[in-house]
């Protein structure tokens, strides 16, 4: 797995213009059958529209996301996760603030993705980004990752987490 930090990210435009993220992967094809990016979220406003691809995103801060999903509220601390369809209509607030989160996104047709967040153990991945200060071992050596740092890698390896929230993300055609 390679590592890569926030500062490495690609800065790309969301798709209704609303704000940025901050792609931490993505996988083949263009477009992308599938994306891992980092998200501020700095007002309340809808989600860009990505009809065709399920969504997943975790809260990475202290200050909570209320995500509306089809009229269907959810509120989403840090580490859980919300899933949702890009075709839905989405909007969200901000009840503590801004916040960031770490989105998940696969085309449907391409396969099949997840994301869990953890603070310790053994577990295969694809994709590893930081929520806060955490080690991961992989192949017999270490890295420090700090809040927004990813590890990535072309296929699942195992890892062994050891303290701090780090969000799993696997993707699989």
């Amino acid at each position: 797995m390679r590592l890569q930090r926030f500062s490495e990210h690609a800065q790309m435009p969301w798709a209704n213009g609303r704000g940025t993220s901050f792609e931490v992967a993505r996988g083949p094809g263009d477009p992308w059958a599938w994306r891992v990016a980092i998200a501020p979220v700095i007002e309340p406003g809808p989600f860009s529209s990505l009809a065709g691809v399920d969504r997943e995103l975790a809260v990475m801060e202290e200050a909570p996301l209320s995500v509306v999903i089809d009229g269907e509220e959810t509120f989403v601390r840090r580490g859980e996760v919300a899933r949702f369809s890009g075709d839905a209509h989405v909007t969200c607030s901000l009840p503590k603030g801004p916040t960031r989160d770490c989105g998940l996104m696969v085309r449907r047709g391409f396969g099949s993705g997840s994301m869990s967040v953890v603070s310790g153990g053994s577990v295969g991945a694809r994709v590893i980004v930081a929520l806060e200060e955490s080690v991961v071992e992989n192949a017999g050596s270490s890295a420090r990752l700090s809040s927004g740092d990813a590890l990535i890698g072309d296929a699942p390896e195992q890892v062994t987490i050891r303290g701090g929230l780090v969000c799993i993300i696997e993707v699989a055609p």
